[in-house]
């Protein structure tokens, strides 16, 4: 069944206590965070729950009113774990596990934190890899607006060592490239791209000769008297 019946005489006001309810609570969230459709769906599942308990008909608008609560108050957590770092989740989740007895509440909250952590983790994930890809098309960008100027690159080298490299991008000499080149060469810039797309071909002033450079690991490029300075993940 899963319904109940409201008498036709409580259906208008009724209705109108929803609204004044729902707008009040709606009030008081956060709607860029909370899914105020998912909330009023919680609330009529728990308001149906309950009324089937046996409560009466005039009895509808308290008990929606603390369903509708209780969703909100849900949402409202949810969305504060969703809120917090990895970190600090990671934190609550091993002190929680070190406990003796964590209890019925305390095992739900637990659940609750992995969760969390597991979504939390793969969001920062994600938006460091954004950064990053945005940092490497700067770099690129950058190195490229010097043409026949010198840059100087620095960057960590395999060996956790820091090198400073001029750059003078004008000395490279590119092979031929487009249409006009033989069918080898452009599988091999494919190829190049496709497996390492972090690396950057320049001509080292220094050494005279053409080099590559992981613009993952580059951590400051100087070019025209100005310096720009990326933070690189250890």
């Amino acid at each position: 069944m899963g319904y109940f019946f409201i008498p036709q005489v409580l259906q208008r006001p009724m209705r109108y206590f929803i609204y004044l309810r729902y707008h009040k609570e709606t009030q008081r969230g956060n709607p860029m965070t909370l899914n105020r459709t998912e909330i009023m769906t919680a609330a009529w599942k728990g308001t149906r729950e309950m009324m089937r308990m046996g409560y009466a008909a005039h009895q509808l608008r308290e008990v929606f009113t603390y369903c509708l609560r209780r969703a909100w108050a849900a949402a409202k957590a949810a969305a504060a774990l969703l809120a917090r770092s990895a970190a600090s989740l990671w934190a609550e989740v091993q002190d929680m596990e070190n406990r003796d007895r964590l209890g019925v509440q305390g095992i739900e909250r637990l659940s609750q934190l992995r969760r969390a952590y597991h979504a939390a983790k793969a969001r920062e994930d994600a938006e460091a890899e954004a950064q990053t890809q945005a940092d490497i098309e700067e770099k690129r960008d950058l190195i490229q607006s010097a043409k026949g100027r010198f840059a100087a690159v620095t960057f960590i080298k395999k060996d956790g060592s820091t090198r400073v490299m001029r750059v003078q991008l004008s000395k490279l000499k590119y092979p031929v490239k487009g249409d006009a080149a033989a069918p080898s060469a452009r599988q091999a810039v494919e190829t190049r791209k496709a497996r390492h797309p972090h690396l950057m071909a320049v001509w080292d002033a220094d050494k005279a000769a053409p080099r590559s450079i992981n613009l993952a690991t580059v951590t400051e490029i100087r070019l025209g008297g100005l310096a720009r300075a990326y933070e690189v993940a250890a």
